[in-house]
């Protein structure tokens, strides 16, 4: 897979997460705990995400956000 591949892929990934923290109220386990983990992400997790941002064109903004992107990440 190439970078545009796996970026869309987590792109998906990441809007069933944000959908399922919605419908959940943020009420899921491990909801802060993702929270933190986005706040204490490594350089290479930071880049991947910096990635993700532009190919979504939108920043991560929102703890909802965060979870889910950290969710996805951990997904795919």
């Amino acid at each position: 897979m190439n970078q545009s591949e796996n970026l869309a892929r987590l792109l998906n990934q990441f809007n069933k997460e944000y959908a399922f923290l919605y419908d959940n109220r943020d009420n899921v386990a491990g909801f802060s705990e993702a929270v933190t983990a986005f706040n204490n992400m490594t350089t290479e997790e930071k880049a991947v995400c910096n990635m993700f941002c532009k190919y979504r064109g939108d920043l991560i903004t929102s703890d909802r956000e965060a979870a889910a992107f950290i969710f996805a990440l951990d997904a795919v």
